[in-house]
Parts: C-alpha cells; sequence; structure tokens
C-alpha cells in the first residue's frame, strides 16, 4: 500500500526572513528536503497562504529548501568568506578595540527584501487545494516546526479528516515547565500544540530521552501515554565533518565560541560575568569571547550587559554568520562554551564534537546523552568553575581540528541514517 506525506513548509518559507538558520530552522528544512526531494513517500507540501493552508503544487513547492538555503547564505563556495568573517578575524587579532567602535557584527544581507518579496508573492496567495478535500486518504501530516499548530484555522481540517494521520516533532517542553524563559503567550501556544497533538496525533518525534520522558509524563495526564514516540539524536549537517581549513591568522590565539540564540536559557551572563573577571585578572592579555547567535525572546538583560558591561575588544557579538564560516571558528578556538539551562538537544555541541573541537558544557541530560565522557560538564550557574575550566584551555595548544566521520552514533548519526531511520518508523506505523 502506498503512504503520502504532507509536508508543512508554513514556517520554513518565513525563514528568508532570517539571515541564518537555528536548530529548528536546521531540522525543519532537513526534513522538508528529504520529503519533497527523494520521494520515498508520495509527498505533497502544504503551506499557509492568505486564504489559509493550502497543498502547494509541485511547481510553488519545487526549489523551496534550495531557496531558503540560498537566503542563509547556506550555498557558497568553499573558499569565499563573508565580511562577517573577515571583521572577526581582525577583532580577534587586534589588542585593542579601536574608540566607538560597537562590540556587534551583522553579516550584511543584500537580498533580503527581494527574498521576501519573492516569497509573498510564490506563496502568499494560497493557490491549491484545501486540504480537507485534497489530502489524499490516510496521509501522513507531517510538521517539525510546531508552527503553526496553535492556529485554529491552520489546522481545523484536520479534525474533520479522520483518517488523516499527524505526526509532530517536539522539541522540548519548556514552554511548560519553564515559562519564565519565555513570551508571556508561549505557554499557552505550546499547550494547545500538545493538546492537538494529544487529541489527533499518531506519533511524535523526538531527539533526547530527556523529552520523551518529559513529553510522555505531559501525554500521561491527557489519556494518550501509549501514543508511539519516535527518538533519535539529531545528525549534524556534513559541513562540520569536513577537514579544517587552516588560517594563519588565527594561528596561537587564544578564543572561545558559544553559539546560540540569545535567549535567557543559554546563559550568556554566566560568561560575560567570567569574562569581566578575566580581563580584570589579565588584561589585554585575556583570551577572547565570540557569541554567534541571533537576539531573541527576552533578551533585553543580556543585551544591556552586551552593550555597556561587557569588555570592550574581548567579547565579540555576530549575527547572520554563515554556517562554513562558524565551521571555521570551531576548527580554530580554544573550545565550544555551552552553558545553558536546559535544551532539547543541543545541536551546536554535537557540531563542535564533529569537528573535535573541545567542548565545556553544562551538566544537563541531553548533554550527557549526545555527548557522553567527551566534553567537560560544569555547573551551569558556578561562575568560578567555569574561569577555571576556560582559563586552563586558553594556554593549551590549539587542536588539529581534522574532523570526525559523520558517523551513525550518538549525537553525530548522519543525515542517511537518521532519514533512513524515520522514513523506516513512518513506515511500520
Amino acid at each position: 500500500m502506498s503512504v503520502s506525506v504532507i509536508y508543512d513548509l508554513s514556517r520554513l518559507i518565513t525563514r528568508v526572513l532570517n539571515a541564518t538558520p537555528n536548530g529548528i530552522d536546521r531540522v525543519d528544512w532537513l526534513l522538508a528536503r528529504h520529503f519533497l526531494t527523494h520521494r520515498q513517500f508520495e509527498t505533497f507540501a502544504l503551506g499557509l497562504g492568505f486564504t489559509g493552508p493550502r497543498l502547494l503544487s509541485n511547481r510553488i513547492s519545487r526549489g523551496a529548501t534550495d531557496r531558503v538555503a540560498a537566503a542563509w547564505n547556506e550555498i557558497s563556495a568553499k573558499d569565499r568568506r563573508s565580511p562577517a568573517y573577515e571583521e572577526i578575524i581582525e577583532r580577534l587579532r587586534t589588542k585593542h578595540e579601536a574608540p566607538g567602535r560597537t562590540a556587534r557584527i551583522v553579516q550584511p544581507r543584500p537580498k533580503r527584501l527581494l527574498n521576501v518579496a519573492q516569497a509573498l508573492l510564490r506563496y502568499g496567495p494560497g493557490l491549491g487545494r484545501a486540504p480537507r478535500v485534497g489530502a489524499p486518504k490516510g496521509s501522513f501530516y507531517l510538521n517539525a516546526a510546531n508552527f503553526p499548530l496553535d492556529w485554529k484555522r491552520h489546522v481545523a481540517w484536520l479534525d474533520r479528516r479522520s483518517d488523516i494521520r499527524p505526526v509532530f516533532f517536539i522539541h522540548d517542553l519548556l514552554p511548560l515547565e519553564r515559562p519564565e524563559w519565555f513570551w508571556a503567550s508561549e505557554p499557552s501556544r505550546h499547550t494547545r500544540r500538545l493538546d492537538l497533538l494529544a487529541r489527533r496525533g499518531a506519533a511524535a518525534i523526538v531527539a533526547s530521552a530527556d523529552v520523551e520522558q518529559s513529553l510522555r509524563r505531559h501525554l500521561d495526564q491527557s489519556g494518550r501515554g501509549e501514543l508511539p514516540i519516535f527518538r533519535k539524536g539529531l545528525p549534524v549537517s556534513p559541513i562540520f565533518s569536513e577537514p579544517a581549513e587552516p588560517d594563519p591568522r588565527l594561528v596561537d590565539v587564544p578564543f572561545f565560541v558559544t553559539c546560540g540564540t540569545i535567549e535567557p536559557r543559554k546563559n550568556h551572563l554566566l560568561l560575560l560575568d567570567v569574562w569581566r573577571e578575566l580581563v580584570t585578572r589579565q588584561g589585554a592579555d585575556a583570551p577572547k569571547l565570540v557569541i554567534v547567535g541571533n537576539r531573541g525572546w527576552n533578551s533585553e538583560k543580556i543585551v544591556a550587559a552586551l552593550e555597556r558591561e561587557a569588555p570592550r575588544g574581548h567579547v565579540i557579538e555576530v549575527a547572520g554568520l554563515p554556517t562554513r564560516d562558524y565551521k571555521r571558528l570551531l576548527d580554530h578556538c580554544r573550545a565550544l562554551l555551552a552553558p545553558s539551562f536546559a535544551e532539547g538537544f543541543g545541536l551546536p555541541v554535537a557540531e563542535a564534537l564533529a569537528t573535535e573541537t573541545p567542548v565545556i558544557a553544562s551538566d544537563i541530560p541531553p548533554f550527557r546523552e549526545q555527548s557522553g565522557d567527551r566534553v567537560t560538564y560544569l555547573d551551569p550557574l558556578s561562575e568560578q568553575e567555569w574561569r577555571e575550566a576556560i582559563l586552563n584551555l586558553a594556554v593549551a595548544r590549539p587542536k588539529s581540528g581534522s574532523g570526525l566521520p559523520a558517523t551513525d552514533r550518538a549525537g553525530e548519526s548522519s543525515e542517511t541514517a537518521y532519514l533512513s531511520a524515520i522514513d523506516d518508523y513512518l513506515k511500520r506505523l
């Protein structure tokens, strides 16, 4: 019997607004590319247009993932370095910051408005059949980004088509467990998504045992404790397993990298406290910190600390850095720092390990699960522990950075193995 998949592109096609992908974007893009191009299943793309959800024609959906990747600057020559990367290098090599220069670097986006306009023209009209009447009988409806599952207008058709089998990727339950880290409306929105899963879901996909346990507890309370859950660690992009590209300008430059949206649970404030103390002790000889990530929700306190309190010249904030340039930083830094209070998985840790970059991370279950004993684990509240670990690595010799094969093991499962496992799971369902 043939199986059809309706893949929801609603969030992904809006991400041309962003210069770079976050973790959810990477998962969404990987699964969208797989289902829309590899055709293990008969696949239909669903988009949210001005007139509501519509099944997009092949003509409209074809090339959607390539267009998003191009907007993210993911499709670029290996020997090309972005203006943002070049500015980072210049600042890493400079002992004293130029007066009046902002510590934040933003990668230029000359085609941003064009990308947005094209996306609105291509997807906005919502041309195509309504899924309520056009979805093949018995199809899986796959949503990997959770958007816009909390909009009744977008999901009402599922309650009119009891034959459709929804499968949602649940990245975490943190809006319910730690609502203070999110916008005030996010807990209720996430509750509606999980209620839809409990009422209509055929299965869920998660990336860690910690999220699976949290989801199972929530589903037990909803009377759906038996819902099938597929769990597998996220794959790392092949870019991170490529051989290092030595940059002689970074030889013997002691610096560290942290990567992730600037938001409270990522614990950037701990690192800023550590760096203020390092600069107080060592002055111009202190190592530098590169913060890679966009400014996110509830980040006002962190942004204020970055702009007013961070040691000038020793903390570099960069937004919109292309993935290949981020990998170049990992190839040369002393370590990736991941002081998060909580994660659903923690893709930057897996990416750093694939490049053989040392990692200092919070001692939380998702990091332990994917990384085992290959990471230095610290209390995310202990400034002293982090300062001492950073000082120890700051004087260590740089790594060779040869990269690791993207083999199918915890935290570093190859994309091929991961996607094959998803296909097999849907076939079994």
